[in-house]
């Protein structure tokens, strides 16, 4: 069961990387080897097309369609901290909401997936820094917004300002459904069951099919004892999902309250 509730908080993918070297080193990581450990995890192919874009880059190192050329491969590589690196050497030579876009999302994904604290800490640093500029240019980027305030809520020691962010974003669209999916899970953690129910039911009053929400709202609903509740959220997953893992997890907390 943690094994799924992990997943469907941050359905985490392989990660590793950074920024740059002075900046890696601030937080006692070195740019270089983590580059080196994520070489390592590619495979021939991957890692020959890689070395291939990084010689060429290397000899023209101002040339940003080389580095998009780079960023997607380690895309689909999936190791979005390298793909953050490039893509925040776009945005520094040509700045503008797309390009920090592009490095924010990577940096936060990282900062989600990484299970490496001091990488962590680093990848938190970079998205907050990241989104900031994308907020520079576009305040009104409710995503960007969101995401700002949840590297803040779970990121550093500062997560009533994340919450505070949050808040402004469900204020400003009171359907913005990932601020308030995060503030479920935000509420969870903090205890505060009967107000993670509030935001999982308006998750699915917006989106019925985000299964996270789902599975996470008939759990609360349990622990809350409200057993009847909570079957009835469950017994509708199929409706919304045909991934087999996901469904034997909820078939096995379906099992579970009908035997408590």
């Amino acid at each position: 069961m943690l094994a799924l509730t992990a997943a469907l908080y941050f359905f985490p993918r392989k990660i590793n990387q950074s920024e740059n070297v002075v900046e890696a080193e601030e937080f006692g990581v070195g740019y270089d080897l983590i580059i080196e450990q994520a070489k390592s995890q590619l495979d021939a192919s991957e890692l020959e097309i890689i070395r291939s874009a990084e010689d060429v880059l290397s000899k023209d190192t101002g040339n940003v369609a080389l580095m998009d050329t780079l960023a997607r491969l380690w895309d689909k590589a999936r190791f979005p901290v390298v793909s953050a690196h490039y893509f925040e050497k776009i945005a520094n030579r040509q700045p503008s909401e797309s390009n920090w876009i592009n490095a924010a999302f990577r940096y936060f994904d990282a900062f989600k997936g990484s299970s490496d604290s001091m990488v962590k800490a680093m990848m938190v640093e970079k998205s907050i820094r990241a989104y900031k500029k994308v907020l520079e240019i576009n305040p009104d980027n409710l995503n960007a917004k969101t995401d700002l305030g949840i590297c803040y809520a779970e990121g550093t020691s500062n997560p009533m300002q994340g919450i505070m962010m949050l808040r402004e974003v469900v204020e400003k669209n009171p359907d913005h459904e990932n601020a308030h999916y995060n503030l479920g899970i935000l509420s969870l953690k903090s205890g505060q069951n009967e107000k993670a129910v509030e935001r999982f039911e308006k998750v699915l009053k917006i989106n019925p099919s985000r299964i996270e929400a789902r599975y996470l709202l008939g759990r609360t609903y349990f622990e809350n004892g409200n057993k009847e509740k909570a079957l009835e959220v469950l017994k509708d997953m199929n409706k919304f999902t045909s991934d087999l893992e996901v469904l034997r997890e909820v078939d096995k907390l379906i099992n579970h309250i009908n035997n408590q």
